[in-house]
């Protein structure tokens, strides 16, 4: 057990080095946006200062009624680009917040942040700045890039899914069992990939999803002390093989399952001008569920050398496993990384004097 332990620290470190990753990235986004948004409102606010110019060479308007015009588009722009970064603003607040109440060490990465956002919320610094505007110096070569609009997602939306790691078997439901059942815990692996699709159950609420799909999940067992899968009759049970095998057996079935699952989502809605602004899969998940489906190919590989002959032997067939496959699932993760478990409620063979269940557990994808 002390190898599953290792195997979940692992994991959960992997996790949490992609989650800051992640924050980081998010974090000179937004500043990005910012910077865009002051360049754009400048741009505006170059050409506005050329038609007054213009008007007062025209001697439309005299001198003073150009700086009065002047002075008063400038606090127009600075009012725009105020109304237009508070919003991201807050989300950089929001985001070092999160991160702080998590491991407050990593707050000297973010002061840098903290004091730009008290700058520009300080009325005295804007003010500075709309004065120190030089309206006849402001270049003309920068060509404005176009606004970046936030769009909330869709109710339905789809994902590619990918998941792997440690495969094995329960016996009888005693979990203990894993250690002693004849099969390798480190090298018996699972693989699984498939489509999702996940609906909002609430118009305007991220929280609560029902997602459903197809998936095929490949499940491999390696059985050890050079033991392999026979059939007799309506049992099927592990033998010792009369040769010494080569590399290791595996024992795998291939189930095509539906999966469905009911998924927290613990991402915030933003809030536009028009309506809310849903966007999923933005921090920790949760998902509870379980899937159906039937098993499509069972199969074993063994290799071994005989009288100065090598064979690679693949056997395909009715190997008394169970048609129908049905279990339970969880994953709990943070954005697109998950840690996942499913475990089949179906026994792996229908007729034999103990059942055995087979239960994976690794990590998951759900590229969105």
């Amino acid at each position: 057990m002390n190898r599953i332990l290792y195997l979940m620290l692992f994991l959960l470190f992997t996790m949490h080095s992609y989650a800051q990753s992640e924050f980081e990235n998010r974090i000179k986004m937004i500043k990005t946006d910012i910077e865009i948004i002051k360049s754009q409102e400048k741009e505006t606010l170059r050409l506005e200062v050329e038609a007054i110019n213009y008007r007062l060479e025209k001697g439309e308007i005299t001198t003073s009624e150009a700086e009065i015009q002047k002075k008063a588009v400038s606090e127009k722009c600075a009012d725009r680009i105020e109304a237009r970064i508070e919003p991201l603003e807050k989300e950089i607040q929001a985001l070092v917040k999160g991160e702080v109440e998590e491991k407050d060490d990593r707050i000297d990465n973010l002061e840098d942040i903290d004091e730009e956002n008290e700058k520009d919320d300080d009325e005295e610094y804007r003010d500075k700045k709309k004065r120190e505007i030089d309206f006849d110096r402001i270049s003309i070569d920068w060509k404005p890039r176009k606004n970046k609009k936030y769009r909330g997602e869709s109710r339905t939306t789809t994902q590619f899914v990918f998941a792997f790691g440690l495969n094995n078997l329960i016996t009888d439901g005693d979990f203990g069992s894993i250690e002693d059942n004849g099969i390798k815990l480190s090298n018996s692996r699972f693989y699984e990939w498939g489509w999702t699709w996940k609906t909002r159950l609430a118009q305007n609420s991220p929280f609560l999803h029902l997602k459903y799909g197809l998936s095929f999940t490949y499940n491999n067992l390696r059985p050890e002390n050079n033991q392999y899968y026979i059939k007799t009759g309506d049992k099927t049970i592990l033998a010792d093989h009369p040769e010494s095998l080569r590399d290791e057996p595996y024992f795998r079935n291939i189930n095509m399952v539906l999966p469905v699952h009911i998924e927290f989502d613990f991402s915030k809605k933003r809030m536009s001008e028009e309506s809310a602004i849903i966007r999923t899969q933005k921090t920790f998940r949760l998902g509870v569920g379980g899937y159906a489906g039937i098993n499509i190919r069972s199969k074993q590989l063994l290799e071994y050398k005989a009288d100065g002959l090598e064979t690679e032997q693949i056997t395909k067939g009715d190997y008394n496993t169970s048609d129908f496959i049905y279990g339970l699932s969880a994953y709990f993760g943070y954005k697109d990384v998950s840690l996942y478990t499913k475990y089949d409620l179906n026994p792996l063979f229908t007729d034999n004097d103990i059942d055995q269940n087979n239960i994976s557990l690794g990590l998951r994808f759900d590229f969105h």
